[in-house]
C-alpha cells in the first residue's frame, strides 16, 4: 500500500539533500513550495527527483533520529 505525503514531507525530502552541505537553503525551499503548488505533488516529485529510494533515505533520517514526518 502505498503512502501518501504530505506537501511539506516532499518539500522537507527535496531540501534534505542540500541540507547535508550546511547550505543556506532559505530562497530554495520557498522556490519549492512555490513550484509544488504550480505542479502538484505528481510532477513536483518527479522534477524533485523524489523516487521512493530519495523518499526512503529521508524517512529513516527522521526515523532515526525521532524527528517528525
Amino acid at each position: 500500500m502505498a503512502i501518501a505525503y504530505s506537501k511539506q514531507f516532499l518539500i522537507d525530502a527535496y531540501m534534505f539533500r542540500f541540507c547535508e552541505y550546511n547550505l543556506d537553503t532559505k530562497l530554495l525551499e520557498d522556490n519549492a513550495s512555490n513550484y509544488y503548488d504550480q505542479v502538484g505533488k505528481d510532477k513536483f516529485r518527479e522534477a524533485a527527483s523524489l523516487d521512493s529510494a530519495e523518499v526512503t533515505r529521508y524517512r529513516n533520517f527522521c526515523l532515526e533520529h525521532g524527528l517528525p514526518m
